[in-house]
């Protein structure tokens, strides 16, 4: 074919392209994924605003350049980095809202997960910060928005089977009790991160005579 900038005849196969540029596109996802690594670490290391794109490329061990090369500045470098990383975080409490075999078990083993160091997590600050980010910038709440409305669906799916069992109250709105559980859960986290001396033994026996779980 004939390259109209520089007016030469390429007559390289298209196969043969597609494979000269795979590696070239992939060390560009490489390095975008590692941009967006580093500024989840540095969001949740120092907070959003106080994120700098210098501490970001270093901290991925790319030069400052390459941020403008791959993101349109460094809010939308931020806002994507957020979103990932708490699509990754927010795997961990899906998994135990579809395995737990009861809405009891599946808070005893959040506040477990929490009193063995979970709270020191970084992707506990990292869901924090987003979060407050959310309330103020559209692009990273509708997403973050979609992300706990998935965990709620399946959360709900946990409280219908605990109805089903006798387990809750089957004349309450699965997903109204779902809610107030996520709620639950995200107000424990908020109450952790101000005063990590809350004692975390009792909370457990408070949750199991309100849901009616044997001791």
């Amino acid at each position: 074919m004939i390259n109209s900038k520089f007016g030469h005849m390429d007559n390289s196969r298209p196969a043969d392209r597609a494979t000269a540029s795979a590696p070239g596109e992939l060390r560009s996802a490489a390095t975008r994924q590692a941009l967006l690594r580093a500024a989840a670490e540095v969001i949740a290391k120092v907070g959003w605003h106080r994120a700098r794109t210098r501490a970001i490329a270093e901290r991925a061990g790319l030069p400052h350049g390459a941020i403008s090369y791959h993101f349109a500045g460094k809010d939308q470098l931020l806002r994507q980095a957020a979103v990932a990383a708490s699509a990754a975080a927010l795997k961990v409490p899906v998994a135990l809202a579809q395995q737990a075999p009861s809405v009891a078990a599946l808070i005893e083993q959040t506040i477990a997960w929490y009193a063995a160091g979970g709270m020191a997590d970084p992707s506990v600050r990292l869901l924090l910060e987003t979060s407050r980010e959310a309330s103020r910038d559209e692009g990273v709440r509708a997403p973050t928005a979609a992300m706990l409305r998935s965990y709620r669906e399946h959360l709900t799916e946990l409280v219908r089977k605990d109805q089903q069992a006798g387990n809750l109250n089957s004349g309450v709105p699965p997903d109204g009790v779902a809610a107030i559980v996520a709620a639950l859960l995200d107000g424990l986290l908020v109450h952790l991160t101000l005063d990590p001396a809350l004692e975390l033994g009792s909370l457990i026996t408070a949750l199991q005579d309100l849901l009616g779980e044997p001791r």
